[in-house]
């Protein structure tokens, strides 16, 4: 505000009215928006999901082993924070989490012998209930992801 004098006035008592609040808060609100690529670093937040994820999904392993059961989609869990951390990456980086979410799919697979299609049933489980992701959006989304039947 310092720098933009006509911004600056509209606090004074007798100009802060509700539209001139209203009006500069829909400016702020446009530019952290707008600003958010540079906010949020994504190329550090891909990487954290993609351990959590795989660290919960080793956890959910130990206690089905513990169980002696044999692995279901129902037996993988994010954890609540993760699920809506997902779930929000999912919103406002789709590609970024696309990608990463392939990632985790392949190393699910090769590390926790968690078959690609198990995965993406149970981040899609996690990111609707715990995480709060609309959906539609998750079906869509996810399903751009589910694993194809290689073509002969």
């Amino acid at each position: 505000m310092w720098k933009r004098p006509d911004i600056r006035k509209r606090w004074v008592l007798r100009h802060r009215n509700e539209p001139a609040v209203r009006e500069i808060a829909d400016r702020l609100a446009f530019e952290v928006a707008d600003s958010l690529s540079r906010i949020i670093p994504t190329d550090a937040l891909g990487p954290t999901i993609r351990y959590a994820v795989l660290e919960d999904f080793a956890t959910s392993l130990r206690g089905s082993k513990r169980r002696g059961g044999q692995l279901k989609a129902f037996d993988l869990i994010l954890s609540v924070p993760l699920a809506k951390m997902l779930s929000w990456f999912i919103q406002h980086f789709p590609t970024s989490a696309q990608w990463y979410i392939g990632v985790i799919m392949g190393e699910a697979d090769e590390h926790l012998d968690i078959p690609a299609q198990v995965t993406v049933e149970a981040l899609q489980r996690s990111a609707i209930t715990n995480g709060e992701l609309d959906g539609k959006v998750a079906q869509e989304f996810f399903s751009r992801l589910v694993p194809q039947a290689p073509r002969i």
